[in-house]
C-alpha cells in the first residue's frame, strides 16, 4: 500500500511511515513509561477476530522471552489494545505480575505511539497498532493468516511478518468468510515460527540498542 501511494508522487524509494508526536503526548508517554529494563510490547487483539492469534500463544511467547534464560530476561510487558478489547486480552494481564506490566489499553493513540517508540520489540496481530509500532521504528513482528502480509505487512528495516503455512485462499477454503462468527484462522501459526521471527529481528536489533 505504501509503495502504491508513493508511486502516485513518483517517490522512489517510498518514504518510511512516520507519526508526528506532539509535546503533550510525549510528556504523557514519559510519565507512563519510565526509563528502566527493556520493553516487550504486545498487540494481542485485532478488529476482526479470525486474524487474532490465540491469547494463550501470546502468553507463552512472553514467558519464553522474559524468562531468566530468554532473549529479553526480566523485560517489562507493554500491552496495547482498544478499550473494548480489554476482556479479550485480560488473560495476558493476569499471567504476569502487575508491576511488570505497562497497561496502555484505551489510551489515546498519539500517546500510545510515543510509548511504542520506547519498545525494544513489538509482537502483534495485523492491526493499526502493528503499523503504528513500525512507524515509530520499534522492531516489529506482525502475525498474519487470513490477511495479506504482502500488502498489509509492517514496513521498514526493523519490521518483519510471519504467517500461517496456509495461504489466505487455503484458509478461507477451510472456513469461508461469513462474518463475525468466523472462528480464528491463525491456529496453524506455531509458537516456534513466531520465536524464529523474534530471533531474526533481535539478531539485528538487540534489546540493549
Amino acid at each position: 500500500k505504501l509503495e502504491d501511494h508513493a508511486s502516485i508522487f513518483k517517490l522512489a524509494p517510498p518514504p518510511l511511515p512516520k507519526i508526528w508526536i506532539d509535546a503533550a503526548a510525549q510528556a504523557k508517554a514519559d510519565q507512563l513509561v519510565s526509563v528502566g529494563s527493556p520493553i516487550l510490547a504486545l498487540g494481542p487483539a485485532a478488529n476482526w477476530a479470525p486474524k487474532s492469534w490465540d491469547i494463550g500463544n501470546f502468553i507463552e511467547v512472553a514467558h519464553r522471552l522474559l524468562d531468566d534464560k530468554g532473549l529479553m530476561p526480566h523485560a517489562r510487558l507493554m500491552i496495547v489494545a482498544a478499550p473494548h478489547e480489554r476482556a479479550q486480552v485480560q488473560p495476558l494481564l493476569d499471567a504476569f505480575p502487575p508491576e511488570q506490566i505497562i497497561d496502555l489499553i484505551g489510551n489515546d493513540l498519539l500517546t500510545v505511539a510515543a510509548c511504542l517508540s520506547k519498545a525494544h520489540l513489538f509482537i502483534g496481530n495485523d492491526s493499526g497498532l502493528m503499523h503504528m509500532s513500525s512507524a515509530m521504528a520499534a522492531p516489529t513482528l506482525g502475525l498474519f493468516g487470513p490477511s495479506n502480509d504482502r500488502i498489509y505487512g509492517p514496513h521498514g528495516p526493523r519490521a518483519l511478518a510471519v504467517r500461517t503455512p496456509e495461504s489466505r485462499k487455503e484458509l478461507f477454503a477451510m472456513q469461508p468468510y461469513p462474518g463475525a462468527n468466523t472462528p480464528l484462522l491463525m491456529g496453524s501459526l506455531t509458537i516456534e515460527a513466531v520465536m524464529a521471527g523474534v530471533e531474526k529481528l533481535l539478531s539485528q536489533h538487540k534489546p540493549t540498542d
